[in-house]
């Protein structure tokens, strides 16, 4: 009898062993299929991203275009770039370390980072004009125009001047009653060709849709809506 029990328990051990190690492996395998592909981020449609990495191709930061969550760190001295994460990830590391840029906001899992196009921190090379005061805007005409945010939820009529160049372009400059401006820049055609804050920015596209109905432009522009007519382009 002493003999069948050692001859048992001598058999058993490798069993058991085995039985450990195919439950561990299948431990190991289901961690392991659970686990997200490394830098992978699924970028919310709240963004307008641009390009396929930043600053190289296959980084997991992107340029971003104008959207509703980016308006307002937009402008003409300064690129805004996304990163997927929070602001100390190692992908906004690398641009906040080496390039002149900061944090700007955080929004959607994503931080926005604003680089500067000129002087450090965004401050134009040359200090001597940092406190020159602004000329103001020389309008070709004036008027009101129809407009509303947040999908028709605010609709009213707001001010606006138009800025007419010599290659028949135009900027159309739009003042909403909270003091906010809406630049929209339109090319020779009656095409919209980008959008910005005020009428010397330089034009930054992003998601502008225009609808012609009626001899009208209807511009939307995020949830900002204009209606333009084309005598206000053409100035008859």
């Amino acid at each position: 009898m002493a003999c069948e029990t050692r001859a048992v328990r001598s058999l058993s051990a490798p069993v058991l062993f085995a039985a450990v190690a195919a439950i561990t492996l299948s431990g190991a395998s289901t961690v392991a299929k659970a686990a997200p592909a490394a830098g992978h981020f699924a970028w919310p449609s709240s963004f307008v991203v641009m390009g396929n990495g930043y600053p190289h191709a296959g980084d997991a930061c992107r340029r971003l275009g104008e959207s509703a969550l980016t308006a307002d760190y937009l402008d003409h001295t300064a690129m805004l770039v996304g990163c997927p994460g929070p602001g100390d990830s190692a992908a906004a590391r690398a641009i906040l370390d080496h390039r002149r840029a900061r944090v700007v906001g955080e929004a959607d899992g994503v931080t926005l980072i604003s680089i500067s196009a000129s002087g450090e921190g965004g401050r134009s090379a040359d200090s001597r004009h940092d406190h020159a005061p602004v000329e103001p805007t020389r309008f070709s005409a004036t008027g009101t125009l129809p407009c509303e945010r947040a999908g028709g939820q605010t609709r009213t009529m707001c001010r606006f001047g138009i800025v007419r160049h010599g290659d028949r372009s135009a900027t159309v400059v739009i003042s909403w009653p909270d003091g906010r401006t809406r630049a929209i820049f339109f090319a020779a055609s009656g095409r919209v060709i980008g959008t910005g804050r005020k009428a010397d920015d330089q034009p930054v596209p992003g998601n502008t849709l225009t609808q012609k109905s009626a001899g009208a432009n209807l511009v939307s522009i995020g949830d900002e809506r204009y209606e333009i007519t084309d005598s206000v382009l053409a100035g008859e």
